[in-house]
């Protein structure tokens, strides 16, 4: 029997974090911040606690002449589609014509002038960069919603760029007072 989906409500701009612990799939321990949710399109977001896996950093930008973005730069896989695109999300203290602004006080910039912009320090104050993203199919995002898959969460500028990476999914499920050593590997499995 096929659960009926709730009334739609758009998540764009919020939080969701996974629910999944350590059971090999994708999604594992992740936080996403939702860009896009609606109930034609479906929902679009970016993962934003995952370093991107045995890619030099110096490699990718060599071609660009890029150096320095910031001591702490690291590329972060945004998800598993799309992974020849790149994202800079970052705080809206930055914008060109092709920066797309969120209701959160966030935007992402999708040309490569925020790359050198932030090599010469005239980018945004925070941002990371993202190679590929989340994507779900019209009513799919709800359906894992329904599996208890996810979580959402209020939007956290702390949460996005204050927290390291490795410690962002345990802090993003503490926001709730949930323990996230308590969910089992099960979670979100029926």
């Amino acid at each position: 029997m096929v659960n009926e989906l709730p009334p739609f409500h758009s998540f764009s701009g919020q939080l969701i974090v996974s629910t999944q612990n350590g059971d090999g799939r994708f999604f594992d321990k992740s936080v996403v911040l939702i860009t896009k949710h609606n109930s034609e399109e479906g929902a679009e977001g970016y993962i934003i606690n995952r370093p991107f896996p045995s890619i030099p950093v110096k490699d990718i930008f060599k071609e660009r002449n890029v150096s320095f973005l910031g001591p702490d730069f690291h590329l972060m896989c945004g998800g598993p589609v799309d992974l020849r695109h790149g994202t800079v999300l970052h705080t809206k203290d930055y914008e060109t014509q092709d920066t797309k602004k969120m209701d959160v006080p966030l935007a992402f910039t999708e040309t490569e002038q925020i790359l050198d912009d932030i090599a010469w320090r005239q980018g945004p104050e925070h941002f990371l960069v993202l190679i590929g993203k989340a994507v779900w199919d019209v009513g799919q995002l709800e359906e894992e919603f329904m599996a208890n898959m996810w979580i959402s969460i209020p939007f956290s500028m702390d949460l996005v760029f204050g927290i390291e990476d490795n410690k962002k999914w345990q802090e993003a499920l503490a926001t709730l007072k949930i323990d996230a050593n308590l969910l089992s590997e099960r979670a979100g499995k029926a």
